[in-house]
């Protein structure tokens, strides 16, 4: 949060959007300064709502990977001062150039595309680009040593998402390994869920089951609404109930602990 707050880092410029822009591993100061614009909820719910209210130094999902995946797209991460030498395999936050300040204004008219974008061009052509320097790195956390979200219960994590009052459907991907839709829904590993049938289980939910790790299962095919997170035998109900009279944030997520795996 004090990093957004004084410039040293925009949202984007590590790897808060890597899950739209993969496998770029960041944005300049200037696609960073108007990804709100193309994005536009997204945008909310990953910066707005999440990034630039963490008063933590939590680290969070490289991507919102499926449980069992193998490559650094697995980790988790948070940002540390340039001068920490162990990335464990993160990198530097490359160093920007200034843009023209008038495209704040540009955008604020909310003109036609077909009128904008040759303006902006012209404003960005003109503008005699200044180096913005930055003292930061992103560096991959390590069990034991790094606060991981996914080393948190899910309650305290879900009651996280709540406090900063964030598209918590959103924070439980942040944090945990996924059951991936569509192939796997709530809808399809309830009746085993709900007999304790752990053979007939996909066997990723099987592996997250054995080892007590939550893993994140969406009901709905397109993983936009309700979720289920299982921790060996717990479950927990993550619901969307997103309006124009509560929001989207904490308030639009209620949330409670379910009956444990067989007792359905």
């Amino acid at each position: 949060k004090e990093l957004y707050e004084a410039q040293r880092v925009l949202c984007g410029e590590g790897l808060e959007l890597y899950e739209i822009i993969k496998p770029r591993t960041n944005l300049s100061l200037l696609e960073s300064a108007f990804s709100h614009v193309p994005l536009g909820f997204t945008y909310y719910e990953f910066c707005q709502s999440f990034f630039k209210r963490m008063d933590n130094s939590h680290c969070v999902n490289v991507a919102m990977h499926p449980y069992g995946t193998q490559d650094w797209t697995a980790e988790q991460w948070c940002y540390v001062s340039s001068k920490c030498a162990d990335l464990n395999g993160g990198q530097p936050v490359s160093q920007k150039e200034s843009y023209p300040q008038s495209l704040h204004w540009l955008a604020w008219l909310r003109l036609p595309a077909w009128v904008a974008q040759p303006i902006a061009g012209v404003l960005i052509q003109l503008h005699t680009p200044q180096p913005v320097p930055r003292d930061l790195s992103w560096k991959l956390c390590t069990k034991g040593q790094d606060s991981r979200l996914r080393d948190m219960a899910p309650m305290d994590v879900l009651e996280l998402g709540r406090g900063m009052d964030s598209v918590i459907g959103y924070v439980s991907k942040i944090a945990y390994s996924r059951l991936m839709p569509p192939e796997h829904t709530w809808d399809k590993v309830k009746a085993a869920v709900t007999a304790g049938d752990i053979m007939n289980m996909p066997k990723p939910l099987q592996d997250a089951i054995a080892a007590k790790v939550p893993i994140v299962i969406d009901v709905d095919p397109e993983g936009h609404t309700h979720q289920r997170i299982v921790r060996g035998s717990e479950i927990y109900e993550l619901e969307n109930a997103c309006s124009a009279e509560v929001g989207c944030g904490g308030k639009g997520w209620p949330f409670r602990r379910g009956r444990d795996v067989g007792e359905l």
